[in-house]
């Protein structure tokens, strides 16, 4: 069966051919006959045709008229498409029946506007987990949250907005100069947390040495990537730089087919690196300043008990008992330091006592009792200024707290006092009660352990008395 020719399936050349075709060539064909023709034949003949000639001329431009524009309203459809796609109306599409060029470009552009609104999609998904990761890392940088907190945030932020297999980010450890992994996020079995990164090889050892990013694709035979410490198809690595000196590396790894490494991506890491620099730096300022201020509490509280003849020794004594009773209780390393800071620093309120309470020779009056009472608070309004010393703030304010709730300054229960605390209150009442007091002369280790097992269920917790007596009795 023979092809059914169609004028609306023709290509736009042909169509134009025969546009020009009835709009010119027809009607030139006729005035020749006309005028060249017909005057050899008689008159009457070319007027009885001239009616005739003539609509046929009219009817041949009309056609090739009605060609011309019905092709050149479907090319507007695509300009005023593109028009309405560059003023951000997104989701047009362009339509036609005919099966010619302008078909493929309808095709070509819906191709492309499809793209677009899937590019722009995951642009917006972007944005806003973008500024979602930066909205976490400003609130973690202004929160009391420890540096290593941070960081997991960071990374863990970075790997969902990346959609990636793995983030890293590794840090060069002070001592030994040696690169470890601090933390990671993902499923990449071959990171490791502390695990130790080799600086001077492989697309690592690039971007550390000429402390710029590094992007690199896996490829068969590529010495590079043989060279490398871990497994992947794709890797980004950003050096962690402050004040010229590279702290460490931030890596992001196989981010998927889809996800190849893009630049835009490396431009991100390398904004977050540039954060993750500012905030070890201002760690690092932090807890330079806040040594240097405990430090110096240190020093004041030790001049305080210095003041008084019958509580020299007082502190060391009793941070030693903590001490002790801090390894029985396999307490964390945080928790063992703010135990023994507490035990160094829970008489520093004494320095806003008056020297006639603190050096008087015999039992103070009520209204005395009441005034040496607030050096609990005192203690803890001066330590507030250490933010990362919130757990030892609290473990002066309640080392005379009891667990029968008579202690102060809040009267707490039970329960209600924090761990260390009571930890700090044994050993406190121990060594008040084995050293010379104004008012009375020191018990002995056997009677002093009596009345501490006394205090036990009452007082003081007795798992905690049971096993400060074993240390002691070990001592």
């Amino acid at each position: 069966m023979a092809k059914k020719i169609s004028i609306k399936n023709a290509s736009l050349y042909t169509k134009f051919i025969l546009a020009s075709f009835f709009m010119f060539a027809v009607p030139l064909l006729l005035a020749v006959y006309v005028l060249i023709i017909l005057p050899g034949k008689q008159i009457a003949v070319s007027l009885n045709y001239s009616s005739l000639i003539i609509l046929c001329i009219v009817i041949s431009g009309a056609f090739g008229f009605l060609l011309v524009r019905s092709t050149i309203r479907r090319i507007l459809g695509v300009i005023n498409s593109a028009k309405n796609i560059s003023e951000g109306k997104t989701g047009e599409s362009v339509s036609t029946l005919h099966e010619d060029e302008l078909k493929d470009l309808a095709r070509a552009f819906n191709k492309i506007t499809s793209d677009l609104d899937k590019k722009i999609s995951e642009l917006e998904h972007s944005r806003t987990l973008t500024k979602e990761l930066f909205q976490k890392i400003g609130d973690a940088v202004t929160s009391s949250e420890q540096l290593d907190t941070l960081l997991s945030i960071i990374i863990q932020s970075m790997a969902k907005v990346l959609k990636a297999e793995a983030s890293f980010i590794a840090l060069y450890d002070r001592y030994n100069g040696k690169l470890y992994v601090k933390d990671y996020f993902g499923s990449h079995s071959g990171l490791v947390k502390n695990m130790e990164l080799p600086d001077a090889e492989g697309v690592i050892g690039l971007a550390i040495k000429n402390a710029k990013p590094m992007m690199l694709e896996k490829r068969g035979g590529d010495p590079l990537s043989e060279r490398e410490t871990l497994d992947y198809n794709n890797i980004s690595c950003v050096p962690v730089i402050a004040k010229g000196k590279v702290l460490g590396l931030l890596g992001v790894l196989d981010q998927g087919e889809s996800e190849k490494v893009r630049v835009e991506n490396l431009s991100l890491i390398e904004n977050i690196a540039s954060q993750i620099a500012v905030s070890i730096g201002n760690f690092e300022l932090n807890k330079d300043i806040e040594k240097t201020y405990y430090e110096t509490l240190v020093t004041l509280a030790r001049v305080v008990e210095a003041k008084d003849v019958y509580t020299r020794g007082h502190l060391e004594r009793v941070a030693a008992y903590v001490e002790k009773m801090a390894d029985k209780l396999n307490l964390d390393d945080e928790s063992k330091k703010a135990l023994k800071g507490g035990a160094i620093l829970h008489d520093l309120g004494k320095v806003g006592i008056s020297d006639n309470i603190l050096k008087k020779q015999g039992l103070f009056t009520p209204e005395e009792y009441e005034i040496m009472k607030q050096h609990t608070i005192i203690g803890e309004n001066i330590l507030k200024p250490l933010r990362s010393m919130e757990k030892l703030s609290k473990l002066v304010r309640h080392h005379h707290e009891l667990c029968d709730g008579s202690g102060y300054p809040d009267g707490l229960k039970d329960t209600e006092i924090p761990m260390l605390a009571k930890i700090l209150t044994i050993a406190d009442i121990y060594d008040a009660m084995t050293s010379d007091r104004p008012h009375r002369k020191a018990m002995s280790k056997e009677l002093a352990l009596s009345t501490i097992k006394d205090y036990a269920g009452t007082k003081l917790d007795p798992k905690l008395v049971n096993i400060f007596v074993e240390i002691i009795d070990k001592s």
